[in-house]
Formats: structure tokens, C-alpha cells, sequence
């Protein structure tokens, strides 16, 4: 009889044990991300990253990412604030924001080409891409980490705070 009990009181905490265990693994697999649609994922971004803004093309058939950095302005007349990113060379001012590094986390793409037409922005042209592309990419002291769900024209604009 007392066997028993010992048996049934090691299967309940056994039971309980493997319940726990795995509702904690659950809570390790799970993914964080700020914003979340059917075309994208955008998982973080620091501090200085005022804003994001992701726009698909639904009419190209081409595979391309434009990835836009610029800085915010303020509007002299009012307290608005408004972006100044444009497309570029990356070999202008030194105040233009450029990347340190892009890291593929899935996926792939074929060539980067950096332009510049402003003093403060850059436009980064990402070629022969291949879906779901996901990257982490750090301009100067900053990092955001995204994944482009859909094959398509991408335009990735990133404005960042003064």
C-alpha cells in the first residue's frame, strides 16, 4: 500500500515537473516584435530610431529593397515635425547617416549599392533578394531588426532623431 502511494505521489510530481517545464519553454520560444503584419515584421529598433515606415509595391514584379536613412526636421512655422529622406550618395557630408552593418538573419540579397542626393539622408538599393528576408541592420550607433515576409519593391524609410 505504501508502495503505491510513493509510486502515485512520483508520478504526480513528475507530472507537474514536465507541465512546468514545458510552459517555460513556451514562453523562450515565443517572438517579440513592435509591429507585426502579413507583408512584414518589424522586431526592434533603438532608441534613436524616431520611426519606421514599410510601404510594398503591390503592382512590381521586381525583387528590390529601397532602404531610405534620414534624420527628422522641424518645420520652421510650426511644431510639426517632418522627414527630410531622399535618395543619395553615400560619399557626401559626414553628417549622412550610413550603415555599419547588415547582418542576414534568412533569407539573402545579391548587391547593395549606397547613394545620396542630401546632406542628411542616404538611400541603400538592395538587389537579387530572396524571401522571407530578414535583417538586422546598424546605422552608426543604431540597430533595427525587420523581416520582409512578400517578395515585391520594398521602400524602407528610417528617420532617425537628431
Amino acid at each position: 500500500m505504501m508502495r503505491k502511494i510513493n509510486v502515485l505521489t512520483l508520478i504526480l510530481f513528475l507530472g507537474i515537473s514536465l507541465n512546468s517545464f514545458s510552459s517555460e519553454k513556451e514562453l523562450f520560444t515565443k517572438i517579440d516584435t513592435l509591429k507585426k503584419t502579413e507583408q512584414y515584421l518589424l522586431f526592434s529598433k533603438t532608441s534613436n530610431i524616431n520611426d519606421v515606415f514599410f510601404n510594398k509595391n503591390k503592382k512590381s514584379t521586381e525583387s528590390i529593397l529601397y532602404f531610405k536613412i534620414g534624420y527628422e526636421t522641424e518645420q520652421s512655422n510650426s511644431n510639426a515635425i517632418k522627414t527630410a529622406v531622399q535618395g543619395g550618395q553615400q560619399y557626401g557630408d559626414a553628417n549622412q547617416p550610413t550603415i555599419a552593418e547588415v547582418k542576414i538573419l534568412k533569407g539573402k540579397y545579391g548587391e547593395m549599392k549606397a547613394e545620396t542626393a542630401s546632406k542628411t539622408s542616404s538611400l541603400y538599393t538592395l538587389t537579387e533578394l530572396e524571401f522571407p528576408l530578414h535583417l538586422q541592420v546598424k546605422i552608426l550607433n543604431e540597430t533595427i531588426e525587420f523581416e520582409l515576409l512578400q517578395p515585391g519593391k520594398w521602400n524602407v524609410d528610417l528617420i532617425l532623431k537628431k
